[in-house]
């Protein structure tokens, strides 16, 4: 297990110093042994990004599987087709980190720059609220938006606001929705194991955690 974490601290090294294809070496040899790792992940797609290897969109795409709360992954899908001459799925995604990330004006940016404007977004809307530890008008407002949005992303921040605002089993039973839907979500198998655990079912929260 140290030799991992010594390739992705190599990998990550690699890239802060632009050694892009040292970078991506590190990390494809770190996911060979943990092919859900999101740190390696992270490091391939954008190391390939820099490098302009086709292969980018879908590593972006497999971090966005794993954690669709990650604005960052939708950046690059972003990147990746504007390089392409897509700038319809550009936008697309752009819209997607920003409501996940409604604040960054790095994003925000990007978005106008290309539309011209900031669209209303519920989405977006129900995570400022959530940010700004308003968690019970943030569940209600995602609770609605989960009738019309079936991306993982709403229901993993909903289960999110759920938590914080002190429904937990509601969070819970959230989580185990989102894992049967989406086996590959990091976040929704930490809340699973996390609550078995505190329930005292170790093993079945050992058995989340090795699953994911």
């Amino acid at each position: 297990m140290s030799d991992i974490f010594h390739l992705i601290a190599d990998a990550r090294g690699a890239a802060f110093e632009h050694r892009f294809e040292d970078a991506a070496a590190l990390a494809s040899r770190a996911l060979k042994s943990m092919p859900t790792c999101l740190v390696a992940l992270r490091i391939l797609a954008w190391s390939q990004l820099e490098l302009d290897a086709d292969e980018a969109l879908a590593t972006f795409e497999k971090c966005a599987a794993y954690d669709p709360e990650d604005a960052l992954a939708y950046v690059g899908q972003a990147i990746w087709y504007q390089k392409h001459r897509d700038n319809d799925s550009a936008v697309s995604q752009w819209v997607r980190a920003w409501e996940l990330d409604p604040h960054n004006q790095a994003i925000r940016r990007a978005l106008v720059k290309l539309t011209g404007e900031l669209s209303e977004s519920p989405f977006a809307d129900a995570i400022s609220l959530l940010r700004h530890g308003r968690e019970d008008e943030a569940a209600e407002a995602l609770r609605r938006l989960r009738a019309e949005r079936s991306e993982p992303s709403v229901a993993l921040s909903l289960m999110s606001a759920l938590f914080a605002a002190g429904a937990q089993r509601d969070a819970f039973d959230l989580a185990n929705a989102i894992l049967g839907r989406h086996p590959e979500s990091v976040k929704a198998a930490l809340y699973v194991a996390a609550l078995e655990d505190r329930a005292g079912r170790t093993l079945r929260s050992r058995e989340v955690i090795a699953r994911a």
